[in-house]
């Protein structure tokens, strides 16, 4: 497919190939060094635009840390086009050399051509919706290679209906899909249990659950370089906010809203609490986006209610440059978190690799990464117990509440002690050791435990484990002789079957009617374009239009197929497709 032009700067350019396609893979096959296809969208991996979104910061800091530390030097993606393949080969070239880790080549696969993820053999997708590509591996071979996702919010309905799917869906011992944390394993198993209790009353099922996917914990990880404190950009930043050298200095990252992130009252109350204890200046850094006018109104109000004498400063947490002086600003990170949405967290451990020793609550994910007392404090949470809320699930279901009404509606209940938070507030405000010891070692932490040299190994262990039951373990729904692969997205000739008088078979009798001049000006509407990819490629469509009957005389589609190179159901569909046009005309066989 060519290469990609030397930038420049002298970088070494990147291959962009069609990957082959080994069937018979083996784990006697792969490489020492486990890869995976990386499923690739450029929006899910971009910290660019206006709405960022956790996931895909999480998933832009995974990209590079993976072209960085991946074992093999030879990447692959999986992209709907060329231009976005283009756009991962630059990103990993670039990230790999700033590790000076050059990679091999940056490799294609196309969206419609998945069984050529079996040399790599495994595809690596961002996110837990993967029973879309348990179906379609089921086309070629369910052994060929393992499928791997990964939780980010799992509250939507979309997600809830995919862990559900989990249970039917031709998913094998040998796919995984990896939970960022414990809390979040915890509830991908116990909505698995439920829906296999219903599903066991719903048709009577006895025997074993099937087959169940793996659901490993690994966290997500950083860059803990990208974070190393620049004293020039801590100077330049808090003079140009007006915040005073001696001042203290807490800072908020992420989407600034009170129902789909963390309602801000206790931590303005509590900073509030901290300056009168304390007798500090104390200033709050809000670094992030708002997703409303009217959420920005409410959050000022609220501020200037609870916290008047905090000094508040508002600003764009999603301007890269913005958010590096916050880190290096701030003596203090701060996220109070009480949303199901959230998942793993990974501003916390952003901030441990920044050297902020941190006030966190002890929810979900944010647990996995503190260690309480020693890289910063964690606030007790308390919610309501199991079965009080049932109605804000149904009116969910029924669409009275969008997503943000019931992960908004339900993080009204997620109580968070204010006064625990100040206390917090006010042991680190007012000790400038125990943030600077704090600090020390939540970098630690985050080096030893979160950088991606770290990580990136436990996906490739992972893979590794994948590739071993592939071989070893017994298949789950196994394709028999003409069964449907997929009988929700069946063939729909089959599915359809019943909708015609009749179908085409070889002794249909074909008779040239219209001319070559006649098909090129049919096909340039684009209400006649829809075949492309379908039927066969230029030079054997050629072949085949060569091929057809003479003006006045006649011949047969088994005759018509035969005569070509071209596959035999593409072949057949082009026959079908010049008779829509007119440029044929077809009749059963006179005998």
């Amino acid at each position: 497919m060519g290469l990609l032009s030397t930038p420049p700067d002298g970088l070494v350019a990147v291959s962009l190939q069609w990957t082959r396609w080994s069937r018979n893979l083996s784990v006697d096959d792969t490489n020492n060094d486990p890869s995976a296809v990386i499923y690739y969208m450029p929006d899910g991996y971009s910290m660019a635009g206006r709405r960022l979104m956790g996931r895909q910061s999480a998933g832009a800091s995974f990209l590079a840390g993976y072209a960085r530390y991946a074992g093999e030097r030879d990447l692959v993606c999986m992209a709907p086009d060329r231009k976005a393949a283009e756009t991962f080969a630059e990103s990993v070239r670039a990230s790999a050399l700033e590790n000076n880790r050059p990679i091999t080549s940056a490799r294609w696969i196309p969206l419609d051509n998945p069984e050529r993820i079996a040399q790599t053999g495994c595809l690596y997708y961002p996110s837990p919706t993967i029973s879309d590509q348990a179906w379609l591996r089921r086309r070629h071979d369910q052994r060929a290679w393992s499928i791997c996702g990964i939780t980010h919010t799992t509250a939507s309905d979309t997600v809830m209906d995919a862990i559900g799917t989990f249970a039917t869906a031709p998913l094998q011992s040998w796919d995984a899909v990896i939970c960022t944390s414990i809390a979040v394993r915890d509830m991908v198993q116990t909505v698995l249990e439920n829906w296999q209790e219903y599903l066991q009353s719903r048709i009577g099922y006895d025997g074993p659950p099937p087959a169940r996917l793996q659901l490993p914990v690994i966290p997500l990880g950083v860059d803990p370089d990208t974070f190393t404190h620049d004293e020039h950009a801590r100077g330049d930043f808090r003079r140009d906010q007006g915040i005073d050298a001696d001042a203290v200095a807490a800072l908020f990252l992420g989407r600034l809203s009170a129902t789909a992130k963390a309602h801000p009252l206790p931590m303005f109350r509590g900073l509030q609490i901290a300056q009168e204890r304390t007798g500090r200046k104390v200033h709050l850094i809000m670094a992030g986006w708002f997703e409303s006018d009217t959420e920005r109104d409410q959050i000022e109000r609220l501020a200037k209610t609870l916290c008047p004498d905090v000094r508040m400063h508002f600003v764009d947490g999603r301007d890269p440059t913005i958010r590096k002086k916050c880190w290096s600003a701030a003596d203090i990170f701060t996220s109070l978190s009480d949303n199901i949405q959230e998942t793993f967290g990974l501003t916390p451990v952003e901030a441990m690799a920044a050297g902020l020793p941190v006030v966190i609550t002890d929810w979900n994910g944010y647990r996995d990464t503190l260690d309480d007392g020693v890289q910063g404090i964690a606030i007790p949470t308390v919610a309501p117990p199991s079965g009080s809320g049932d109605d804000i699930a149904a009116r969910y279901r029924s669409t009275r509440y969008s997503y943000g009404g019931y992960i908004g509606r339900t993080a009204q209940f997620t109580y968070v002690d204010a006064t625990k938070v100040g206390e917090a507030y006010t042991r680190l405000i007012g000790d400038d050791a125990l943030r600077k010891k704090m600090g020390a070692a939540g970098r630690k932490h985050a080096v030893e435990k979160y950088d991606w040299s770290i990580i990136i190994p436990e996906y490739e262990a992972l893979w590794r484990e994948l590739a071993e039951r592939r071989v070893k373990d017994s298949e789950t729904a196994p394709r028999q002789g003409g069964q449907s692969n997929d009988p929700l997205r069946d063939d729909p000739f089959r599915t359809f079957a019943g909708y015609p008088t009749s179908t085409i078979t070889d002794d249909h009798v074909i008779e040239r009617w219209g001319t070559d001049a006649e098909l090129e000006a049919l096909i340039r509407f684009d209400i006649n374009s829809a075949v492309a990819g379908l039927v066969p490629d230029a030079p054997k469509m050629r072949e085949l239009l060569n091929n057809l009957p003479k003006p006045g005389t006649t011949t047969t589609v088994g005759t018509l197929l035969d005569s070509s190179d071209a596959p035999r159901t593409p072949a057949l569909r082009a026959i079908l497709w010049l008779a829509k046009l007119g440029i044929i005309s077809l009749r059963e066989s006179a005998d």
